[in-house]
Formats: structure tokens, C-alpha cells, sequence
């Protein structure tokens, strides 16, 4: 369900086979939802529970919680703590810079 893409609707005259697959699909996609909000803090499930599609839920949990954010958010750290004043530079203009950076964080 997370990997195959969601089948077409059938016609009212298609085959029993396409409408069996179409019905396997929307029952698999309704388990892996369940799943995938009963796994959840209720916070998140509340952040979640408009949204019906499991591939949306994953992809949202993906973007909060997945390997990009921590590596975005490592590399800000070391930017953060790397900062140093120029000499001869404003204060003002290195104090917006680090507030940037952690606003960023």
C-alpha cells in the first residue's frame, strides 16, 4: 500500500477481479492507517487524523521525524557554535546572525 500505487476506481461493469483488487487495496490502505495511528502519541494522532491517506502520514512523519531533519538540524548546531565574531564587524549585524540560526533550529 505504501509502495504500490492506489488502483483505479473500476466501472460498475468491470470485472470481479478488478473490483476484488480495488477493495483488497482500500482495506489494506485502512489497516496500515490503524497501524500507523495506533503507533502514534495522541498528539500526533490528533496532527494526523484529518489526513486519510497513509502515504501522507508517513511522508509528514518522515519530514518531522526522518534522517534530513537531523541532519539539517546537525549541521545548524555546528553552524551555531561555529559562529565567531568577525574583528572590526558589527555586533549587531553577528547578533542577528546567531539569532537567525537559532530561530532556524
Amino acid at each position: 500500500v505504501l509502495e504500490a500505487p492506489m488502483p483505479a476506481l473500476p466501472a460498475e461493469d468491470a470485472s470481479i477481479k478488478d473490483h476484488a483488487i480495488y477493495n483488497k487495496w482500500v482495506a489494506d490502505e485502512k489497516k496500515v492507517r490503524s497501524y500507523l495511528m495506533a503507533s502514534m502519541s495522541n498528539d500526533l494522532q490528533v496532527q494526523h487524523e484529518s489526513m486519510q491517506d497513509s502515504r501522507k502520514i508517513l511522508l509528514n512523519l518522515s519530514e518531522l521525524y526522518g534522517d534530513t531533519s537531523r541532519n539539517a538540524r546537525i549541521q545548524l548546531t555546528a553552524e551555531l557554535y561555529g559562529t565567531k565574531m568577525d574583528e572590526g564587524s558589527s555586533v549587531n549585524d553577528h547578533v542577528l546572525k546567531m539569532i537567525n540560526a537559532i530561530e532556524c533550529l
